[in-house]
């Protein structure tokens, strides 16, 4: 009789509960951090825009603009690309703060635009086969 009456009286309690699954709460956070603290300057010329997480394909995109001397055409040689594409590859595997998404298989798109939007100047995606 106690453990009947004591679960009617739970009930209503475990049902409002509103769990989240892990890609809500990262999508959540990386509201949250947008709204925040975008946009965010990260180094002389590069501002972080917007952190932008896809459920769906679990992909969390970083949108950063670029400023000054880094905002031309002109400074994204091959050479360039490939010494970002190795600077942020190594940044994924070291960065401890990151564990919790490369342990849930997300993938990391890195968007780099002028400061006006109107041209891209580079792209990377790493999967988890890439930083594993």
């Amino acid at each position: 009789m106690k453990k009947s009456i004591l679960s009617i009286l739970l009930m209503p309690l475990l049902v409002s509960c509103n769990h989240e699954t892990t890609d809500e709460r990262i999508k959540r956070q990386t509201q949250e951090f947008t709204q925040s603290s975008c946009p965010k300057p990260m180094d002389k010329y590069t501002m972080l825009d917007s952190l932008v997480y896809d459920i769906d394909g679990r992909v969390m995109r970083y949108h950063y603009s670029m400023s000054g001397l880094m905002d031309s055409t002109s400074v994204y040689t091959s050479d360039m690309k490939a010494l970002f594409y190795a600077n942020l590859l190594d940044n994924i595997r070291q960065n401890t703060g990151l564990i919790e998404l490369k342990e849930h298989g997300v993938t990391f798109q890195y968007h780099y635009l002028s400061s006006t939007g109107s041209e891209q100047y580079m792209e990377f995606t790493f999967a988890p086969e890439d930083y594993k």
